[in-house]
Formats: C-alpha cells, structure tokens, sequence
C-alpha cells in the first residue's frame, strides 16, 4: 500500500524523539535505579547491624539486670561479706546457682563467676577458688580504668564484663565476671563468616571482629564519627555502616563490598536493555498506527478527491489537537468537581493555617479567591472563642462531640455571608471567624452570641460561654485577634459561667497594677477546721473562704496567685498534721488545673477533691490512730501501778502529755471517766485478794492507796451492796460447798 508524504511526515519526527526519548529514559532509569539499589543495601545493612546491635544489647542488659538483681538481696550482702571455705557448700552452692540462672537468661556458651574483692575467693563453675593477693589486685585494676560501674576487656578469646557488686551501694566489694566467647557473640547474629562485623567501645579500641586485620584498620577512623547512625568509605572506596549504642556507645560496624553491589545489579544492564528494546519496538509500532490513523482521514479525501494537496496535513493536525484540548477540559471539569467537594475541608485548613500566623500576604489573597471570599474593603473581623462551661453531668470525653454540635449551631444562626467557616480550634475551644460590614455595631454580635447560647441550652442542654477579640481589618493579624479572644474567655474564672466577654471591656483590667487581695482570717477559720477533721466544718469554711477570694479579686491573674496561695498552705498544713505523702505530691497537678480552667466551680471542685478532702481523711486516719495507742498505754500504765499512788496527772508526766487531752482521749476511746475506771480496776483486784488470799482488809485497803480503811469498805458495799469481809464469806463458803 502506498503511503502519504503527510504519514510520513508524523511518523518519522516521531519515531526521532519516541527513540530519544526512549534512550534517555533508560539511561536515567539505570543510573536512578543503581543508586536507589545502593542506598537500599545501606538502609539493609543499617537495619542488620541494628538488628544485631539489639541482639546483644538485649543479652548484656539482661547480664546487667540479673547481677544487680541479685547483689540487691540480703543473702547476697550476707554471703559477700564473709570469708568462704570449702566447708561453706551450701553457700558456694547457692551463688553457683544464681550465676547458672544468670548464664540460662544471659548468652549461651558464656562463663560466669562472682569473686570477692575483700575476701579473695571466687566462684566460677560450680566451685570455689581462694585467689591470691596479685588476682585480687588485677581485677580491682581493671576496675579502677574506668568511673563506671561496668568495665568491658577485650581478651584472645572474646569480651569480658567485669560489673561492680553492689550496684546500687556506694561501698563495692564484689565483681561480677561474665566472659564471653567469639563463638558465643557470633551466636547473636545471623551472619556468615564472609560478611564483615566489628563491635569498638567509645575509645576506638576494637573488642570483637570476624575480620580483625580488616577492623584494626578502622579503629583511628570510630574516633572521627559524628553521628549516631550513618555510613563512611574507607580509602579502599569500601562503604561501611555504622551505629552507635546509646547503652554503652560501643560502635557496630559492618562493610558493603563492592562485589555485593556488583552482584545485586549484574542483570539490571541486560534486562534494561531487553525492556528498552521491546519498549522501543512497541513504540514502533503504537507510533505506526497513529500515523497511520491520522492520515487515514487525508488518505480517504485525497482517493475521494483524486488530489494531494499538503494543505490537509495541517487541518488534520488541528483536528488532533482540537480533540486533545477537549480531553483535558473534561478532566479539568473532574477536578474541579472535586475540589468543590472538599472546599470545606480546605476551608478548615485554611483558618487554621490563619490563626496559626502560617500564611504570607499573597497566599492569603490567592486562598480567599480560591474559596470564593470577596471583599470590599472596609469589613471589620471579629474573632469569637467559645468554650463549655457546663456538660450538664455529661462524661468529659463527650467534650468533642458537643464541640462539633456547636460549630453546627453557629453555622445555622449565623449568615453565611457575615461569617467564615465555623471551626474546632482544639479540644476544647470553638472559633468562628466573624466578617461584618463597617456600619455593624456590637449589638450585631451580642444577638449572635445570646442565639446560639439559647440554642445550645436548648437542644444540648449545655452551658457555654464565649471570648469575642478587637475588630481588626487586615486578615493577617488573626493571630493576634485569637490570643485576645482567648484572654478575655480566661476571665471567666472572676465572670463565672455563661459569660460574654469582650477584650475591650476587660483590657483596662490587664493593664492595671493590681494587687493580690487574701481574706486570711477565713483561711485560718478553713484550716482550722481541716485540723478539728470535721468534713461539714471544713466544707463550709472551704466554700465561705473561696466566695471570698472571688469577691475580692477581679483579675484573673490576682485570682491564680491567691488560689495558689491557698493551695500551699494546704499543702503545708497536710505536711505539719503528717498526711500521707504520695497525697500530698498531687498538688502538682491542682497547680497545672488551676492555670489551664478557667470554670470557678470546676476549680473549686477539684482543689477540694484532690487535695482537702484526701488530707482530712489522712488527718482523721492519723489522730484516731494516736489516740488508741494513747488509751493502751494508759491501761498498760493502770494495770502495771494499780497499788501506787497514781493519778492523771502522774501519767500525763510519765507520757508527756497534758492531763486534759489524756482525759479526752481516754474518755473518747473507752467510754469511762478516768478516775472511775481506776477505782473499778482496783475493786477488781481487791475482790480477787479476798478470794485469793488472807490478806486483811486494811492491808488491802492500804496497798490499794486507800488512806483510810473505812473509805475502802464504804466504797465497796457501794459497789457490791455487802462488806469485804461478808463478801469474803460469802466466797468462801461456796468453796467448802
């Protein structure tokens, strides 16, 4: 079949720049893919040694926990500290056991062994060696290199850990040693002989390698290492990987051969060439047929026509291009549908980006066309804050939802012309942008704010309370409109709930040199009562000492200082009346709630939950607890010195106490009067000396303490309605019965 010159004419240009094209594209797709296999065997090879560098980390931290563990014990401190002979086997057996537990949960292959640096013995397999003067001296010098706890020694073999016992004392008198093999380490990593490894300490000295030749001839270069992780070419333009430990800052080193790199894209030139052959001859023939298809329609006119006119070359052309022209309006309509889609979204993004400062002049300007805002110039913006006072018993972690409740609420009552899109600024803040004509006055926004407060307490049954800014004119300075918004909502610790606050109405207040004024003579009725222990007392002077606080001060900050006052010498009291201290230590987070709420009755509820109620219970738990150790001992005292002259006031000196309180205490703990419970403990004794032995009733009158023989008998006939000697009588028959 004859072809056109207009065929040809496409055809060939093509095949010209698809072969180009074609040609630079593999090229830049073999470089491109050889430096991305490069750097994905360094990121391989980064992840193994890692992998590795927590392998045995994993082992000598678990060495580390077991020695420290164990020398923390008391038979640990007990065995350490004596002399050891081969008649101590139950002892020798016990540590043998403890350093074979160790090396199960430790690295296998290892050896273990515990030696005593004051007494010169040593524990290694299971028996016990005495060691000389010069062994002893050798370790305690290994030790003595370094101002750590835990020493590392290279030696022929491997590693050896030396480890101070005990750790956590200052006074040492015992190592612990774990010697560790080359052929226990290289049990940690899945690595072949032929694959480089070296492990250095801090210092550059080498303490493992498969390759030792090779990794002595880095150690100058562990010196120079500046980074934690990385990777470095040495003079023999081989790539090696490193990774420092953050445990013990060893370095681990493995190499990247070029024959590796060399293997791993042997066949990339092959089969790229292969790809970009078949590629090309595909291109052939997708070119062929496009030629062939746009000069069909010339073709058809010029058999029709019987002409050849090159003319018709150039309407083809056009027709082609006309037709692509309408593939990319159809896409661009797609497009455009779904940004539309997502224009709220990116609205969101777009104010939160504002109030945030993260937006120049002209991005701004290029967004607002993009989200279709007009203005005329002369709008004024206002920023308005709204934050929950009140859930209405409502769980806190529903805080969110009813957030996005009220974005819903203020879009519905706000035209959408006098507005932005409402937005959740955080977790606990709404924000809308307001955009109001320059002729709007402030009753505009007051109205705003009482219909969507209605409406929220109507349908939500929620409190609310909102922060409105200083109208600004220029977009740019949002940022600084949110903080003033957000510093009047702060006023609400003196407003209380449900407050609209504008910042111009409270600036005059910020800047004024206001003083702190604290009503202390209600605080010392308030700890006063915390210290009588009385929670309705201390409640009722907590709630009258915090009405005060509030009255008296107006500004926020005045108000935090005076509550922090407060909270201290809570604090305080609860440490002088001895409460318990993990009590005492959550007035770190009153402080954090009291600077971050800004609800009076929330904060009020949280300084008396977490803090005064926990201390007055403490406080209540403590007294009632002296208190009966008090009354025992005054028993233990009565029953002891019953037949002495003893009195309240003679205890209260052997107790140190005030015979008033003791009399209280006593009272309180064992429902008797003091004095009556001696006299009854001593009619006790008395009728058991009548059963129990002849002593007369004057003698026991007298050993009782009684001055007079006769107050004695009156006493008891008061007491048992009959006379001693009749109740010894009365006694004594019923024994001969």
């Amino acid at each position: 079949m004859h072809r056109s010159n207009f065929f040809y004419s496409i055809f060939f240009p093509i095949v010209l720049i698809g072969t180009v094209f074609i040609a630079g594209f593999s090229l830049y797709t073999y470089q491109k893919t050889y430096n991305t296999l490069q750097e994905n065997l360094i990121v391989d090879r980064k992840s193994n040694i890692n992998q590795i560098k927590g392998n045995i980390e994993q082992k000598i931290q678990t060495i580390e926990y077991s020695f420290t563990t164990y020398s923390n014990t008391t038979s640990f401190k007990n065995l350490i500290s004596r002399p050891l002979t081969f008649q101590d086997y139950a002892s020798v057996r016990e540590i043998s056991s403890e350093l074979a537990y160790i090396g199960a949960i430790g690295i296998g292959n290892a050896s273990y062994r515990l030696v005593s640096l004051t007494h010169g013995w040593e524990i290694n397999n299971g028996s016990l060696n005495q060691l000389t003067e010069e062994a002893v001296a050798q370790i305690s010098d290994s030790m003595s290199e370094s101002d750590q706890y835990i020493v590392w020694k290279p030696d022929n073999n491997g590693i050896k850990m030396y480890i101070q016992l005990p750790t956590f004392s200052t006074e040492r008198s015992a190592v612990g040693i774990a010697s560790i093999s080359r052929q226990a380490f290289t049990s940690l990593f899945d690595a072949s002989q032929d694959e480089f490894l070296a492990i250095y300490n801090q210092k550059g000295q080498l303490l493992f390698s498969n390759h030792t030749e090779q990794a002595n001839e880095l150690s100058a270069k562990m010196l120079t290492l500046d980074q934690k992780v990385g990777s470095f070419e040495q003079s023999d333009k081989e790539t090696y990987i490193y990774s420092q430990s953050d445990y013990n800052q060893w370095v681990y080193v493995t190499a990247l051969p070029k024959a590796t790199i060399r293997q791993s894209i042997l066949g990339l030139g092959s089969g790229l060439a292969f790809i970009t052959i078949v590629l090309w001859l595909f291109f052939m023939i997708v070119t062929y047929l496009v030629a062939n298809t746009a000069a069909q329609p010339l073709r058809k006119i010029r058999d029709l026509l019987a002409i050849d006119s090159p003319s018709k070359s150039r309407k083809a052309e056009i027709n082609q291009i006309l037709t692509g022209i309408d593939t990319i309006v159809e896409s661009n309509l797609d497009l455009s549908a779904k940004i539309q889609h997502q224009i709220p979204e990116l609205e969101t993004l777009f104010l939160l980006n504002l109030f945030r400062n993260r937006m120049s002049y002209e991005t701004l300007n290029e967004k607002l066309k993009q989200l279709n805002y007009h203005f005329k110039g002369d709008e004024r913006f206002i920023v308005v804050l709204i934050q929950i006072d009140d859930l209405g018993g409502r769980d806190h972690t529903t805080e969110d939802l009813f957030l996005v409740s009220i974005e819903n609420i203020v879009s519905e009552i706000i035209p959408p012309t006098s507005r932005f899109q409402p937005i959740v600024l955080n977790q606990d803040t709404q924000a809308t942008l307001l955009c109001l004509p320059a002729t709007e006055d402030k009753q505009k926004v007051i109205d705003y704010c009482q219909a969507v407060r209605q409406a929220a307490s109507d349908y939500l049954k929620i409190k609310i309370s909102f922060g409105i800014s200083l109208e600004y004119g220029d977009l740019t300075d949002s940022k600084q409109a949110l903080d003033t918004a957000k510093e009047a909502l702060h006023f609400r610790i003196h407003l209380g709930q449900e407050a609209t606050i504008f910042y111009h109405e409270i600036a005059p207040q910020l800047d004024q040199k206001t003083v702190m004024k604290y009503p202390r003579e209600a605080e010392q009725l308030f700890l006063d009562a915390m210290r009588s222990t009385n929670q309705v007392e201390t409640k009722k002077a907590y709630q009258h000492l915090m009405t005060l606080i509030w009255q008296q001060n107006t500004n926020p900050i005045t108000i935090e200082n005076a509550l922090f006052q407060l909270i201290n010498s809570i604090t305080q009291l609860g440490q002088l009346l001895g409460a318990d201290y993990e009590m005492l230590l959550n007035n770190r987070k009153v402080y954090l709630d009291v600077l971050n709420k800004d609800n009076p009755s929330e904060i009020q509820q949280i300084i008396y939950q977490t803090l005064i109620e926990p201390i007055v219970n403490s406080i209540q738990k403590t007294t009632d607890r002296q208190m009966r150790n008090l009354s025992d001992q005054m028993l233990a005292l009565v029953h002891q010195q019953y037949d002495h002259d003893i009195s309240l006031e003679s205890i209260a000196d052997q107790l140190h106490y005030s015979s008033n309180y003791l009399s209280n205490v006593f009272k309180k703990e064992m429902g008797w009067n003091f004095t009556d419970y001696l006299q009854n403990y001593r009619l006790t004794i008395a009728k058991k000396w009548l059963m129990e032995t002849d002593m007369t009733v004057k003698a026991i009158s007298e050993r009782l303490q009684y001055t007079n023989p006769q107050n004695f008998i009156r006493f008891f006939k008061k007491k048992e309605n009959m006379t001693p000697g009749e109740y010894r009588k009365q006694h004594s028959n019923r024994h001969q019965r």
